[in-house]
């Protein structure tokens, strides 16, 4: 009762003792704060203003961190606007198939520019060349002409099928960027490429070599840089013709998809978001950066109003709790998802059974899907949190140790502090995203 009291007399001295100042806040009040799971304005204002956009692109579930790595917009403003439109569409075309909607945003924009508008070699909006047979089979989309809300609904569900069909796991980074390769044609002066580059096979395989999929993803395969590596330009301009000095400014396909994807709306998460999409988006994939938020976790932590700075040198998002809050809420998953303390937040899991479902997973991977929330709440304050994103991967924070990091490696149980944890697992269910 002290504690709320003085939460109430330290809240009414601020509000009428600086009504229009900003002060900054000592490291005794930070603490304070922090202790008592108060929430505040940033005094350093490292985070932007978070402003909706003047389109109506901004109501919907993309473009809030329409950048790549050099800070160049990705998409425009306008090709945010059709993908708001058509949203609806590529997310009941992916229903059946549970991954996210974004890739067919993607191969649309690739294949026809967003347009519903069937291109005179029959192989419809998707460019489906195998299933059309090149536009000549009984599958062909005729004619060469705009196409209805109907028509095009349906060409979507018939390329999610498609795609679902074509790779493993499309929840899984790696297998998107399969996907885009495989749909563009796995040619081998990009693979040849991508091992001159010093990529893997795998990641040969998977497209890192490819124009079509990896164009300006970062320094060394982007034309528009000094750093571009003498390996990169080479591309085919036509059906069978490679150019081995072409190069193009055009964005690759998991650029594109980089960029939208696992994004809630600016400044208004509604929802959509798949949420082992958005962990990997708000989480560094090594473990240099120590409590530094990477950029989009920034911003997420803005736009979702789960924001603070803890005090003793700690740095907002260096916590498991909060980086798990974040990622529901962004997604829009759960935007009512208890900022802090894992008991509250296992608290609130358990009153929603209309929302969450408990896994028995019998420490079996195969039980797992992405996004499934993994939660240990003890007595003794021994707890943590973290998300499974396939694969055998997590991503997680850690109180005052580090911000949000996917890596490979989990447990159902584990030693901390002397004393073993064991995990309870739960899915958001009754949520298309």
């Amino acid at each position: 009762m002290k504690a709320k009291r003085l939460i109430s007399w330290i809240i009414i001295a601020i509000v009428t003792l600086t009504p229009v100042k900003v002060f900054a806040l000592s490291d005794e009040m930070l603490d304070f704060f922090a202790q008592n799971n108060i929430l505040f304005y940033d005094p350093d204002g490292r985070l932007a203003v978070c402003e909706p956009s003047s389109s109506s692109a901004g109501t919907s579930d993309v473009g809030a961190s329409n950048v790549n790595y050099a800070g160049a917009q990705v998409w425009s403003e306008g090709e945010l606007q059709a993908i708001a439109e058509n949203q609806a569409v590529y997310e009941e075309g992916v229903a059946e198939y549970g991954f996210p909607w974004q890739v067919m945003a993607v191969l649309h924009s690739m294949e026809t520019g967003l347009r519903r508008y069937n291109p005179s070699n029959g192989q419809g909006v998707y460019q489906l060349y195998s299933y059309t047979g090149g536009g000549t089979n009984g599958n062909r989309f005729p004619p060469a002409d705009s196409i209805s809300e109907e028509e095009f609904a349906r060409q979507t569900k018939i390329a999610a099928g498609v795609a679902a069909s074509m790779v493993g796991d499309l929840n899984d980074p790696d297998n998107v960027k399969r996907l885009f390769f495989m749909y563009n044609g796995t040619a081998g002066q990009y693979k040849q490429k991508a091992l001159n580059m010093g990529f893997s096979q795998e990641g040969a395989d998977n497209g890192e070599g490819s124009v079509y999929v990896m164009n300006r993803y970062d320094e060394q395969r982007d034309p528009t840089s000094s750093g571009m590596s003498p390996y990169w330009p080479g591309r085919f301009t036509g059906d069978g013709v490679y150019d081995p000095s072409s190069t193009t400014t055009v964005f690759g396909a998991y650029v594109k998809y980089e960029a939208i994807a696992g994004m809630a709306s600016k400044c208004n998460p509604t929802g959509g978001g798949n949420i082992a999409e958005t962990a990997i988006l708000l989480s560094w994939d090594d473990f240099s950066h120590g409590q530094e938020p990477k950029p989009e976790y920034y911003t997420a932590m803005q736009e979702t109003d789960n924001y603070r700075v803890p005090g003793d040198g700690i740095k907002p998002g260096a916590s498991c709790d909060q980086f798990v809050s974040t990622v529901l809420r962004y997604s829009g998953a759960d935007p009512e998802y208890p900022t802090f303390w894992p008991p509250s937040q296992l608290e609130h899991i358990l009153s929603h059974p209309d929302m969450y479902q408990e896994i028995e997973h019998n420490n079996d991977e195969s039980n797992l899907m992405p996004g499934d929330i993994f939660i240990t709440a003890n007595a003794n304050g021994n707890n943590h949190t973290f998300l499974y994103i396939g694969n055998g991967q997590q991503a997680s924070a850690s109180y005052g140790d580090r911000s949000g990091v996917h890596f490979s490696g989990f447990g159902f149980s584990d030693n901390a502090g002397g004393m073993t944890r064991y995990y309870r697992v739960f899915r958001r269910i009754n949520y298309n995203g």
